[in-house]
């Protein structure tokens, strides 16, 4: 008898707990849940008892999709901790036998678009976020360049007639020389004739003569000086050697002569050059040439003065490229006083090539560069990230990047974690279209078949009856949806499964949602 009451009361209990909300996870028609707050797993439809687990008292909560009072989160769907893609309607067990935690309606936006992020993983994350700006933003181009001596600024010394060298005034290259300086002493025996030809026609037919003035233009001709020329007439004598003077200011680059030595007309014995003002030759590559222009901004820093920059800008772009390196000559032009540049020196070269004032513009380092998209994730409100797509102009130094489109100031941009967060944008979108699909299906499909299922833990399932592996309590009997049927019996012939999760089944080829593998067909039964 005692046995028979004994049986009779298990099978009352087994079927109260069969009709309790655990075991579908909806509650009575008042539509009011109770959950522990150390216990989410644990929803009731009443909060007499509290939690069966360690007795707090349960606290109400909103059924899934509902709205719920003002200040009230509402739970959205059941996630597994260590496995985000394993989602249920209904709080339980995940498949490693840890309680399922719950995700509220307010973590993801109403577009499904943005991404809700806990405070403190949104710290662990390193998140940091800069507002979009109003700035200019500019590019240089930066290159080698090789310092010269401007062109316009060397002059050579070459004789109109030849001689000898009788002595030298400036005898090493390098030396600093003054226009009108003595370099030399020539003798010439042509200048010598030419000298008595000129005196001679000062004492019989005067300076006006044309004789007189045939023989004073033969001596100019041959570069001698107006000075010198005068000395020869107001001392009425012939002097054996004439001074070579210096024809411009500057330093002496070359020099090809020594004393005593014979000279002939045409032949180069010094360049001058005026090192006051220095040219700087610069190639620039091909796909950068059409940017750089006529007046544009330079720098030039040195490599033996690293820090130091010097001021100036591009003079000339040569009309041709060079068909061996594909790259462009430019020159610049800088000021060098004290002669700090010398040429032959090698020089870092900046040039402001491109800018654009008074545009919007982010740190390059929060733009994601997705195919032919660009995103960049706003923060819209504490711990919540929206996607944006924007369209950029240039890319400037300073890491700055101009925005056309898709922000507007005061906009927070996120410069670090962007890919821990479109990973969680892109699972969540996921998880979304997986729960609408999923009530697409349970709306459409009839429970004409039915599982075992434990009433405290509703993801453990089973064909046959049975204990819960994880609380011994006596498997329930329910109807079960395709998912669960299939999950129970596995996939028939001519399905689709994943290899590494066999409960997803699917009627078309894909993806693993889980794993994103390919899902294979169940092969036909061997006969």
């Amino acid at each position: 008898m005692t046995f028979l009451l004994l049986a009779l009361g298990l099978t009352l209990l087994a079927c109260g707990e069969s009709e309790a909300p655990e075991a579908d996870g909806h509650a009575h028609e008042d539509g009011q849940l109770w959950t522990c707050g150390m216990h989410p797993n644990v929803v009731q439809d009443s909060p007499e008892g509290g939690c069966p687990i360690c007795g707090m008292d349960l606290t109400p909560m909103a059924r899934p999709g509902a709205k719920g009072p003002s200040g009230e989160r509402v739970i959205s769907h059941w996630v597994a901790p260590m496995d985000p893609s394993f989602i249920s309607d209904t709080p339980g067990k995940s498949p490693m036998g840890m309680d399922l935690v719950p995700v509220y309606a307010d973590e993801t936006s109403a577009s499904g678009s943005a991404v809700y992020i806990e405070p403190h993983v949104v710290q662990n994350m390193g998140v940091r976020t800069q507002p979009v700006v109003e700035t200019t933003v500019f590019r240089h181009l930066r290159t080698l360049g090789e310092v010269e001596v401007g062109e316009d600024e060397l002059s050579v010394v070459n004789l109109r007639t030849s001689g000898w060298v009788e002595r030298i005034y400036v005898e090493r290259t390098g030396d600093p020389v003054k226009r009108g300086q003595k370099l030399f002493e020539l003798y010439s025996p042509e200048l010598v004739a030419t000298q008595e030809e000129y005196l001679l026609a000062l004492r019989t037919q005067g300076a006006d003569s044309a004789l007189a003035r045939s023989s004073r233009r033969k001596l100019e001709l041959w570069d001698i000086a107006t000075a010198d020329i005068d000395a020869i007439a107001s001392s009425g004598e012939v002097k054996r050697t004439m001074p070579v003077r210096s024809p411009s200011t500057g330093y002496v680059l070359h020099k090809d002569v020594v004393e005593g030595a014979r000279v002939t007309a045409g032949k180069d014995l010094y360049r001058i050059g005026d090192l006051q003002s220095i040219w700087v030759t610069a190639e620039v590559y091909e796909f950068d040439a059409p940017w750089v222009e006529v007046g544009q901004a330079a720098q030039m820093e040195l490599t033996y003065e690293s820090g130091r920059v010097i001021e100036g800008e591009v003079a000339y772009i040569y009309p041709t490229l060079d068909p061996k390196s594909r790259t462009l000559k430019v020159r610049l032009e800088f000021d060098n006083p004290g002669v700090r540049l010398k040429p032959g020196m090698f020089a870092t070269v900046e040039i402001e090539f491109r800018r654009a004032d008074g545009v919007l513009a982010i740190p390059s380092e929060a733009i994601l560069h997705s195919g032919q998209r660009q995103l960049v994730f706003v923060q819209v409100g504490p711990g919540t990230f929206e996607p944006r797509e924007v369209t950029t102009g240039l890319v400037g130094d300073r890491h700055l990047t101009q925005v056309l489109e898709g922000l507007r100031v005061g906009d927070e941009v996120v410069l670090s974690g962007q890919f821990l967060i479109d990973s969680e944008s892109q699972l969540q979108e996921a998880i979304q279209k997986m729960l609408a699909r999923r009530g697409g299906e349970e709306s459409a499909e009839v429970h004409d078949h039915s599982v075992y299922s434990c009433p405290m833990h509703p993801t453990v399932l089973s064909e046959a009856e049975g204990r819960c592996p994880e609380c011994g309590m006596d498997l329930v009997e329910r109807p079960a949806t395709d998912a669960e049927w299939q999950q129970v019996h596995g996939a028939q012939p001519g399905q689709y499964t994943c290899p590494m999760h066999p409960q997803i089944v699917e009627d078309e080829p894909g993806r693993c949602p889980i794993c994103n593998m390919f899902l294979e067909q169940v092969p036909e039964a061997a006969p």
